[in-house]
């Protein structure tokens, strides 16, 4: 099966289904793909964790990836004026 298959037929399940298999490929990553170096500390892992149900829960907290970077620019803009101005 190739990746453009295997993204169809995961994107044709139902939302629920869609979810318990990103649960289940999110709990066997590392028995599917072993990265050296890829390895996360326990307390990494439980923020990963609690940020996921975090965002299952309540997923009108979250915030579209558009526009992120312009405005992570524009905040580092603001704090830059800030710093200068206080001189």
């Amino acid at each position: 099966m190739s990746l453009e298959q295997l993204e169809s037929s995961i994107l044709s399940l139902a939302l629920e289904e869609r979810k318990q298999f990103a649960r289940w490929f999110e709990e066997h990553r590392h028995d599917l793909v072993e990265d050296e170096g890829d390895e996360l500390t326990a307390e990494q892992q439980a923020e990963i964790l609690r940020r996921r149900e975090q965002a299952l829960a309540h997923p009108e907290l979250l915030e579209p990836w558009d526009g992120t970077i312009d405005r992570v620019r524009q905040r580092l803009h603001e704090l830059r004026r800030q710093k200068t101005a206080s001189r």
